[in-house]
C-alpha cells in the first residue's frame, strides 16, 4: 500500500472516532447544564408528594399525646424566660432562629417531635425546615396562650428547665443543613423590619400594594375563587399542590414574594419552598 493510501486510511479511521468523542462530550455539557441542583432536588421530591395536614397536631391532640405517649419529644420555640417561667410538661427548649439549626442535632430523628411557639406561623415554619430535613414532626395549630386556655392542661404545666439527652446525630443532606442555616441567616437581616420573622401583616402588605412597591409580587396558593384579597387584581394565583412547581417560573427572583391563603400550612410550606429554590418569600399574616 502507497504512503498517500496508508494516511488517508488513517484519516478515515480517526475521523469517526472524532465524531463520536465530540457527540459524547456535547451529550455530558447537555447533561450537565440541565442537571438538577442536589438541593432543589430534595426540596421538589419533599413538596411534590406533600399533605399538609401530616404535619400538623390539633392542640387538644397534642395534650393528649403528651400525657400518653412517652416517645414524644416535644420542642418549645418560645424565649428561655418564657419557657422557664411556665411550659407544658417535658418539653425542651429550643429558641426559634439560629438557635435551632445550632441545636438541630439535639432532637431525636427516629422519635415524634412536635413543635409550639407563641405563633402558629412560627411552629410552621420549624415544621416544615424539620421535615424537610427528615424528622417526624408535627406543629401545634395553635399558639402557646390558646394551648394554656384547655382544660386539659391543668396538670401539665411545670417550671424550669428541662436537660437534653444525648441522640444519634440526625442524617441531613450537608447541602440542606447549609441551606437551614442561610434561612436563619436571611431572618436576622430582615430583624425589625416589615418581614420581620419572614411575615408581614395585612396593613402593610396592603400598603406595599397601594405604593405600588416594585420590588414586591403577590402569590395566592388558594383556587382563584376564593381569592378575596385587596391585592386580588394584581397577585399571581397558584393553586398549592405537588404541580405548583411548574408555574415558579412566573415568578421574579430579584422580587419578594408575598404568600397568603386560607391555609395557613399551604401558605407556609409553599414560602419554605420558594426559599429553599432561592426566592425571597415571605407570609401575609392575617
Amino acid at each position: 500500500m502507497r504512503r498517500k493510501d496508508v494516511t488517508c486510511l488513517k484519516t478515515k479511521i480517526k475521523t469517526p472516532v472524532l465524531v463520536v468523542l465530540f457527540i459524547c462530550m456535547v451529550a455530558g455539557l447537555i447533561s450537565c447544564s440541565e442537571e438538577t441542583p442536589r438541593l432543589e432536588q430534595i426540596t421538589n421530591d419533599f413538596f411534590k408528594t406533600i399533605d399538609t395536614n401530616a404535619y400538623v397536631i390539633s392542640p387538644e391532640d397534642f395534650i393528649y399525646q403528651a400525657r400518653s405517649n412517652p416517645d414524644l419529644f416535644i420542642v418549645d420555640l418560645r424565649e428561655p424566660e418564657e419557657y422557664t417561667e411556665s411550659h407544658i410538661r417535658y418539653a425542651l427548649n429550643i429558641p426559634w432562629g439560629m438557635d435551632l439549626w445550632a441545636n438541630i442535632d439535639k432532637i431525636p430523628y427516629n422519635k415524634p417531635v412536635a413543635v409550639y411557639a407563641d405563633s402558629e406561623y412560627l411552629s410552621m415554619q420549624a415544621t416544615a425546615l424539620l421535615a424537610l430535613a427528615g424528622f417526624q414532626v408535627k406543629s401545634v395549630t395553635a399558639g402557646w396562650e390558646e394551648i394554656c386556655f384547655l382544660d386539659g392542661m391543668r396538670d401539665m404545666k411545670e417550671t424550669g428547665y428541662n436537660r437534653f439527652n444525648q441522640v444519634p446525630p440526625p442524617d441531613i443532606d450537608p447541602d440542606l443543613r447549609v441551606a437551614i442555616e442561610q434561612y436563619f441567616k436571611k431572618i436576622d437581616v430582615l430583624d425589625r423590619s416589615m418581614m420581620d420573622e419572614f411575615t408581614v401583616n395585612i396593613e402593610d402588605a396592603v400598603f406595599m400594594f397601594e405604593n405600588k412597591e416594585e420590588d414586591k409580587a403577590f402569590l395566592c396558593v388558594d383556587s382563584a375563587s376564593t381569592d378575596e384579597s385587596p391585592f386580588q387584581a394584581v397577585s399571581v394565583n397558584i393553586p398549592f399542590g405537588p404541580e405548583m412547581y411548574f408555574s415558579f417560573e412566573n415568578l421574579r427572583l430579584e422580587q419578594y414574594i408575598l404568600v397568603y391563603g386560607t391555609n395557613t400550612q399551604e401558605v407556609v410550606f409553599t414560602m419554605m419552598w420558594l426559599q429553599m429554590l432561592g426566592f425571597d418569600a415571605v407570609i401575609i399574616q392575617p
